[in-house]
C-alpha cells in the first residue's frame, strides 16, 4: 500500500488539480483538500472553490482519475458560530461527487455546541456512508486526544474516528498515549515536524499554517507516535515550507524533501 499522502496546506495556493498532478509527481497516493481556498489563506493565491466552481470541480475529478490518486480527505468541515445545516451538506455533498468517504471537522464554538453540533453532523455523514474524523489541537475546542476521544464516545457512532495530527498531539504531551488507543480509532496521520514547546498562540498559528519542519529534522517524537498508527492508515504530509518557497526552491524539490523525511520516518516505525 501507498500511504503517502499529500495536504493542501504543504503547497497552500495551488489550483486543487494542479495540486493532485504534483502529489502524484511526488509518487504520492492520496491527497486531502478544503472544500475552498481557506480565508485564512487567502495571500497565497487566487480564491478558488469546488463547491461553487463546477469548472474546476470536473477538472479536479479529471486530474484524479489521470493520476489514478485518491482523494483521501475533504479538509474543511468546520464548525464556526454561524454555520448551517446546508453549510455542512454542501460540504459532503462535495466529498460524495469526488469520491471520498472521510471529512475532517474541527470546532471553533464553545465545548457544549461542539458536543451536540458534532453529534448531528456525523449522524448526517453517516447518512452518506462517510467517516468523519476530529482534529485534536490546543488551538480548537477539542484541545486534546483526550478530549477528542471524550467527544467520540459523547457522540457514540462508528463512523467517528481520529485524526492525528503529529505536531499538535506531541505538543498535548500525548504522543505516548496513541499506544494505548484502539489502533482502529486513529482513521488518518498528518506529518509534520517541529520544536516540541508549546509557542504563544500568535506564533503557533504563524507556524502551523507557514512554517512547519520537515519530518525527521525536529523534537517530535515521530517514530514513536507512527508505531502506535495502522498500517493500513495514510500518513499526509501537511508541512508548509514558506521559507524555501520564497527562497524559490520548487514545488516538487521540496516534496522531494520533505518525502525522504516521510519515508524514513515511516522505515524506522517499520511501516
Amino acid at each position: 500500500m501507498n500511504r503517502r499522502g499529500l495536504d493542501y496546506l504543504t503547497l497552500a495556493g495551488a489550483a486543487p488539480d494542479a495540486f493532485v498532478r504534483l502529489a502524484a509527481e511526488a509518487g504520492c497516493g492520496h491527497v486531502a483538500l478544503p472544500p475552498a481556498l481557506p480565508d485564512i489563506l487567502g495571500a497565497r493565491g487566487p480564491s478558488w472553490s469546488l463547491i461553487a466552481d463546477a469548472h474546476l470541480r470536473n477538472a479536479t475529478r479529471n486530474a484524479l482519475a489521470d493520476t489514478g490518486i485518491s482523494l483521501a480527505l475533504v479538509d474543511g468541515y468546520v464548525l464556526y458560530p454561524d454555520s448551517t445545516a446546508d453549510d455542512h451538506r454542501r460540504v459532503l455533498d462535495l466529498a460524495a461527487d469526488l469520491g471520498t468517504s472521510r471529512v475532517n471537522t474541527v470546532s471553533f464554538v464553545d465545548w457544549p455546541r461542539t458536543l451536540d453540533e458534532t453529534a448531528w453532523m456525523v449522524a448526517l455523514a453517516a447518512e452518506y456512508g462517510m467517516t468523519v474524523v476530529v482534529e485534536p489541537c490546543a488551538m480548537l475546542a477539542a484541545a486534546s486526544v483526550a478530549q477528542a476521544v471524550d467527544l467520540i464516545a459523547y457522540v457514540g457512532l462508528p463512523n467517528f474516528k481520529l485524526l492525528i495530527d503529529t505536531m499538535h498531539v506531541a505538543r498535548t504531551g500525548e504522543a505516548g498515549d496513541l499506544a494505548a488507543l484502539d489502533p482502529g480509532m486513529i482513521d488518518y496521520v498528518q506529518i509534520s515536524d517541529a520544536p516540541l514547546a508549546l509557542p504563544s498562540l500568535e506564533a503557533y498559528m504563524e507556524e502551523a499554517l507557514h512554517e512547519r519542519m520537515i519530518p525527521g529534522t525536529g523534537e517530535l517524537p515521530l517514530v514513536e507516535m507512527l508505531r502506535a498508527v495502522p498500517e493500513t492508515v495514510v500518513i499526509s504530509a501537511e508541512v508548509p515550507l514558506r521559507s524555501l518557497r520564497d527562497a524559490g526552491v520548487s514545488d516538487l524539490e521540496r516534496l522531494r524533501r520533505i518525502f525522504a523525511g516521510v519515508d524514513h520516518i515511516l522505515a524506522a516505525a517499520g511501516g
